[in-house]
């Protein structure tokens, strides 16, 4: 990990205060970019009090990325961030069961086995209607109940009648992810068929894992590096791109490259794209999709627009589709509130977060709403069946593909 001495390169200019979420909802300084970056220079230089308030100002922020994409000194907020967590994990006063639920859920999701374990778990959940009981049972804890109301909805995944497959065009391999794998494999399945029908052939390793990105972010390095080990040597059968549906996966997987000084590791990186990248620069004259003419609505994720800098493919490869009017709901930014487990670490900041986003999507009077990371549909998905409001939460491929 890298030390704290880069938040030296903070100015104190004030540019970023505008653009953080959480210090537009709280007014305190200490939650905005550059009063973070004062206590990190504090953890530096041993030079504070391991406080409530001092866990929750650093706790409270969403690693959305909006300071740093627009900070004119450079400063790498996120991976100083992650170095904080590090350095204040040591000093916090966890509860036991609170120190067990946490190492089991980061145990669990780093583990394919587990990951396919707790998938099946949860179709049985929901089919024997125990997410319904579990919302309506009293005496459950607060933090279950609100855990089961995040549980999306199940998905229906019917295969596609065969399409004629254009020429071949070589090998790519998909990345699943573990919310991909727990939450979303109608969007992976729709990813798979619609690259094969676009004549490339799917490869999808076995052994690759979760991306690190949970355990990166909450003070556990040490398994967030063993993951990149792990994916590094899942992906090197062949050499060919490696796609990736969540934008959040995106983003960690290509900043391997700076977490870790190992050429093999920063070689795969290299070939980690979004899907939706990769499709932008497909041959178009090639695409045809049915139309749709109604309006569709967007929230573009905060890995999308802020980390990795490739918000215009969504509205670029929208645009195929003949009559179809996208609708960015959060066109000048703006996070939801899901930024991995933040949305189960800080219900309040998270909800406040997310109610304006449903505001303007049910205004909108959109009727199905688009994004392309797993954790925002979840998290806007939720919202939505809170408000009672039946709009679909799709990938932006899974569209794609039906009307391919």
């Amino acid at each position: 990990m890298n030390n704290l001495s880069a938040t030296d390169r903070c100015v104190k200019c004030g540019l970023c205060l505008p653009h953080c979420p959480t210090f537009a909802l709280t007014g305190n300084e200490a939650d905005s970019p550059r009063g973070r970056i004062s206590l990190m220079q504090a953890i530096g230089q041993a030079d504070v009090q391991y406080t409530a308030g001092l866990f929750r100002h650093l706790d409270q922020c969403l690693q959305c990325g909006a300071c740093e994409a627009m900070c004119p000194s450079k400063v790498p907020f996120g991976r100083l961030m992650d170095t904080a967590r590090v350095a204040i994990e040591p000093h916090r006063q966890r509860s036991p069961g609170n120190r067990v639920v946490r190492h089991m859920a980061l145990h669990l999701i780093a583990s394919p086995a587990w990951t396919k374990t707790l998938a099946m778990a949860l179709k049985v959940h929901q089919k024997l209607g125990l997410q319904w009981l579990v919302g309506k049972a009293p005496g459950v804890p607060t933090a279950v109940k609100r855990l089961n109301r995040l549980l999306p909805t199940l998905q229906s995944d019917n295969p596609a009648t065969p399409r004629p497959v254009m020429e071949r065009r070589g090998g790519v391999n998909l990345f699943r992810g573990c919310a991909g794998s727990l939450f979303d494999q109608q969007t992976l399945n729709a990813s798979r068929r619609l690259l094969e029908s676009l004549g490339y052939r799917v490869n999808v390793p076995e052994q690759q894992g979760c991306c690190g990105a949970l355990h990166q972010h909450n003070g556990d390095p040490a398994t967030a590096a063993r993951l990149a080990e792990v994916n590094r040597m899942a992906f090197s059968v062949n050499n060919d791109p490696v796609l990736v549906t969540a934008s959040g996966c995106t983003a960690h997987l290509t900043g391997y490259k700076n977490l870790y000084k190992n050429e093999p590791v920063n070689s795969f990186a290299e070939r980690v794209s979004d899907i939706l990248h990769f499709l932008s620069h497909q041959n178009r004259a090639k695409l045809q999709f049915q139309p749709l003419q109604k309006t569709v609505a967007v929230y573009i994720p905060c890995t999308h627009r802020n980390v990795l800098r490739q918000q215009q493919d969504i509205l670029d490869i929208l645009s195929w589709i003949p009559g179809i009017e996208p609708l960015v709901i959060n066109p000048n930014g703006g996070c939801c509130g899901a930024a991995g487990s933040y949305m189960l670490s800080q219900p309040a900041l998270s909800e406040q977060l997310r109610e304006p986003l449903i505001d303007t999507l049910v205004q909108s009077g959109a009727g199905l709403l688009l994004t392309s990371n797993i954790g925002c549909a979840i998290q806007l998905q939720a919202g939505l069946k809170e408000r009672r409001v039946a709009i679909d939460v799709l990938h932006p491929v899974v569209l794609l593909e039906r009307l391919l």
